[in-house]
């Protein structure tokens, strides 16, 4: 009995170390195979995961593909305005953190007050 659950623990180590590599050697694949349905027209045609998307797109081979592949430099844009060079302004005057607070203290205080009345026992009247 100790033999052959030992000799089926031993297997299953076995089995388990070299599927490792064949796993790998299958997602390089299957981000090659992606990457080639998506050079090919521009779209994936394929039935792909999520997550083999995700890898293919992380993969090394694709990120020279996000570089341009000159430096030749891009001519200014007409649209963007230039910024200014003199004194910037403050995203966050206060002003919002101001209107919280006049609002939000005496919702607070009307709050609390309220469950103190709720939480008061009526006294016994005399009788």
């Amino acid at each position: 009995m100790v033999r052959g659950a030992s000799a089926a623990l031993v297997t299953l180590a076995l089995a388990l170390v070299l599927t490792g590599p064949a796993g790998s050697a299958t997602r390089q694949e299957t981000s090659q195979t992606i990457l080639a349905d998506l050079a090919d027209n521009g779209r994936l045609d394929g039935h792909y995961t999520r997550a083999q998307i995700y890898r293919a797109l992380d993969s090394p081979s694709f990120r020279h593909f996000e570089q341009p592949a000159t430096t030749a430099p891009q001519p200014p844009s007409q649209a963007a305005p230039e910024a200014s060079t003199g004194r910037g302004s403050v995203p966050f005057s206060g002003l919002d953190l101001a209107l919280f607070g006049a609002v939000g203290a005496p919702l607070l205080l009307l709050g609390g007050s309220l469950g103190r009345l709720a939480r008061m026992k009526p006294q016994e009247e005399p009788g």
